[in-house]
């Protein structure tokens, strides 16, 4: 049966904030405050900020390594499209890099590729849950002086070498959306030990007020030409989280852990019933590393995904859904291409183009990709079926 994600200790809580009156987060907020707070303590993290959506966190920790106009983010091409649009909204340039084909994450030797003088900071995707090989990217970060941004929207409580990913670079960014591994709905995070960065994306976040939750500083607002200003110090948006999100939040961070097992349950069905079978192969997991899978990876073998989904609902009418996308295939990106210069006007260099063959293993890989529910609302024995279905379409 499907296990329910909510429930009382999501609705206590938001019976608490309706009563007090105040769904707003203002400066501090009882419940987004708390969830930060306890978020920071669950991941080890001096900074946690909370904002309304996963892409929202996306721009925000971008902002706060000192991405700008005219500079070039290092991006993987599989992922959602927020991974990269966050660079343009910042009138930045993405720059696709290639991955890694039995797990479609980027790879150091791409990123070293595809660097040039203008290239800030690049963005490590953990997709699909899986960590991405960062020893190898922090060391090419480090010697190019790259900021490195961990978008772990995939990717909660999975451990890289006895590392929670998110602790490895400069900056996370998680997502709270609804299918990821604990949700408000909507709703994103930033998490960092730097000042600076956590500075900067509070204004960021924030319309550029410096609401500091963790004994920053706050900047003295100065008058103009004699008239008072309530201090705005940056560009920015008004991405908060409100106290109705984060009261969801608190009572789903509660949860993380049963919901994990679940998860694990799920991928251990998937993977004792397409043990063996030919045609098919299991999700890669590099050496001492720990998956969580936002959905399991399956890999076509010998042909596409389409095709091998084809014959599994000839064989037995079970259909495989899922999807693997290129970003840079997309239309808006089309339209950049055409157009030579980003969405927000930024010119796109003579060496960067938006077409098929940019990053190849990525646009292979993606043929073969098969994506398999593992959310814990998803009905167990619905997956196993499906997973059989493979099985026996391909005996």
């Amino acid at each position: 049966m499907p296990h329910c994600s909510f429930g009382e200790p999501e609705l206590a809580l938001l019976r608490e904030v309706i009563d007090s009156g105040d769904l707003w987060r203002g400066t501090e907020g009882r419940f987004v405050g708390g969830f930060e707070d306890r978020f920071a303590e669950h991941t080890g993290r001096k900074y946690v900020h909370a904002l309304s959506a996963g892409t929202a966190a996306n721009e925000a920790a971008l902002f706060g390594v000192g991405i700008g106009p005219g500079d070039e983010v290092i991006v993987p091409p599989c992922s959602f499209i927020a991974t990269s649009m966050s660079a343009v909204v910042l009138g930045a340039v993405p720059v696709f890099a290639d991955v890694d084909p039995r797990t479609m994450g980027i790879t150091a030797e791409a990123i070293e590729a595809a660097l040039t003088p203008r290239a800030k900071a690049v963005v490590i995707v953990h997709l699909w849950g899986q960590p991405a090989e960062m020893d190898a990217i922090l060391q090419v970060a480090r010697k190019h002086d790259l900021k490195v941004v961990e978008d772990c929207a995939q990717a909660f409580d999975a451990y890289y070498h006895g590392r929670m990913v998110g602790t490895l670079g400069d900056v996370a960014c998680y997502s709270l959306q609804q299918s990821k591994h604990i949700t408000s709905g909507e709703g994103g995070m930033i998490t960092t030990d730097d000042p600076e960065v956590y500075r900067r994306a509070v204004l960021y976040a924030n319309c550029g007020m410096p609401w500091y939750r963790y004994g920053l500083e706050k900047p003295s607002a100065q008058p103009v030409a004699g008239i008072p200003t309530r201090g705005h110090f940056a560009w920015g948006h008004n991405y908060r989280m409100s106290e109705l999100q984060g009261a969801v939040a608190c009572a789903q961070l509660e949860k993380i852990g049963e919901f994990n097992a679940r998860r694990r349950e799920i991928v251990a069905a998937i993977e004792s019933q397409i043990a063996g079978v030919n045609g098919v192969a299991p999700a890669c997991v590099h050496p001492d590393t720990q998956p969580n899978y936002w959905v399991y990876p399956l890999w076509a073998v010998g042909w596409s995904a389409a095709e091998l989904g084809d014959r599994v609902r000839e064989k037995t009418g079970v259909g495989l859904g899922g999807y693997a996308e290129i970003n840079y295939l997309e239309s808006v990106y089309q339209q950049m291409q055409a157009e030579r210069r980003t969405s927000l006007g930024t010119p796109l260099p003579d060496y960067v183009h938006y077409t098929p063959g940019v990053c190849p293993q990525a646009e292979s890989a993606a043929l073969h990709c098969i994506p398999m529910g593992c959310h814990p609302q998803v009905d167990l024995e619905a997956v196993r079926a499906q997973a059989a279905a493979i099985r026996e379409a391909l005996g």
